[in-house]
């Protein structure tokens, strides 16, 4: 009788183990499929915003080392960035194009032009699909670093102190 009981009872707990075996197979499948939908999103989202930036990042290129004119379709893709990189860009990419745009027409020194310029260059590599971007400042500008007065301009890490180095004051720290 009590080898009948151990029998049921292992038979019954491996029933139950089967059972919860298969709960946990399906739920880790559900998530799994989650999962692979976010990633997916996440690599159109990816693939929109560097159709987004890619135009952008050409014109400012340019614009750093050749005395070209923006053509007519390059000032429209750059109009249509200026709306959508406010929905679609990351805090850090939105911060770094607006000082970037709001200091290029008060013409600050090289040395800031080309700081900014790589620190907007950081966060479009943040924001399309390298969030724990560790490069800095002198690698992404690479060899154009050497037109620097200062290499101090983009390895401080105080935007302000250079600008106080270098005696220019940004436009968002103006007195209004």
């Amino acid at each position: 009788m009590s080898a009948i009981v151990v029998a049921v009872i292992a038979a019954v707990a491996s029933i139950a183990a089967a059972v919860v075996a298969g709960i946990f197979a399906l739920a880790a499948r559900r998530l799994e499929v989650r999962l692979q939908g976010a990633d997916q999103a996440r690599e159109r989202i990816s693939e929109q915003k560097r159709e987004m930036c890619e135009p952008v990042v050409d014109l400012l290129e340019r614009m750093f080392t050749t005395d070209e004119l923006p053509t007519a379709e390059e000032l429209r893709h750059k109009r249509r960035f200026d709306v959508w990189v406010n929905v679609y860009g990351s805090d850090g990419l939105v911060r770094a194009y607006s000082r970037l745009m709001q200091a290029l027409p008060a013409g600050p020194p090289a040395d800031i032009q080309f700081r900014l310029y790589a620190d907007f260059l950081i966060e479009v590599r943040r924001d399309i699909g390298d969030p724990g971007s560790a490069v800095d400042r002198a690698e992404v500008l690479g060899a154009r670093s050497e037109n620097l007065s200062d290499r101090r301009s983009l390895t401080d890490p105080s935007l302000d102190t250079v600008c106080k180095r270098l005696g220019w004051v940004p436009p968002w720290r103006a007195a209004k």
